[in-house]
């Protein structure tokens, strides 16, 4: 059984640099909580693998010392699509922390219709 997520992601959209080995890797974030970033990539590095990233707000930039836990590939007319990647961040900066609430107070309420299914 999948164990349920604890901590609310919160939707955030900016640019980030994947570093995995000595190879670095333009990408976007999707979403964001206190202890996971959710990313899209090109490179897909395999699941337990170390990565640093980089993720640039205004002139400064917020580095992230995280374990890729789980990835999604597409196939077929969506082959082209970026890899997303859910990234663990045992030990967060307190900068990165502050952008979570940040977003956190930003981030509309979402409702949920009685009829939807959870996920």
């Amino acid at each position: 059984m999948i164990k349920k997520r604890e901590e609310k992601r919160v939707p955030f959209r900016k640019l980030i640099i994947c570093k995995c080995g000595d190879e670095m890797h333009p990408g976007f974030t999707q979403d964001v909580s206190q202890h996971g970033i959710g990313i899209q990539c090109m490179h897909r590095p395999e699941n337990n693998r170390k990565v640093r990233i980089a993720l640039a707000i205004a002139s400064d930039s917020i580095f992230l010392d995280g374990v890729v836990c789980w990835s999604r590939e597409f196939a077929g007319e969506l082959e082209a699509k970026p890899h997303e990647l859910g990234i663990h961040i045992p030990r967060p900066p307190s900068d990165y922390l502050r952008l979570v609430a940040d977003c956190s107070d930003r981030a509309p309420v979402r409702q949920v219709p009685i009829y939807e299914p959870l996920k």
